[in-house]
């Protein structure tokens, strides 16, 4: 399972969502679980005008760390959250 909130960056006028608690089933995983949720949530964020999807995770979490790089997200300081990904280039 996957959560999505809204986030807003009222400074520049951009909406878009942050993706919590992105959960795949040990049993699951290595799947395309995964990616599929993530697939759903930036199709999602899109589809209500967002220009971009945010995740954290634990710093520690080495291997939650490596699957949202492989997903095309960057990493990005803190304080936010640590991963993010635009959903549409602005020109």
């Amino acid at each position: 399972y996957a959560a999505l909130c809204p986030l807003a960056q009222l400074q520049y006028g951009k909406r878009g969502m942050d993706m919590q608690n992105l959960f795949v089933q040990p049993s699951a995983r290595g799947q395309g679980v995964g990616a599929a949720l993530v697939a759903g949530c930036r199709a999602h964020a899109r589809g209500v005008g967002c220009v971009y999807l945010a995740v954290g995770t634990h710093p520690g979490n080495v291997k939650a760390a490596e699957f949202y790089l492989r997903q095309g997200f960057e990493r990005r300081p803190p304080p936010g959250p640590q991963f993010g990904q635009q959903l549409v280039h602005s020109a």
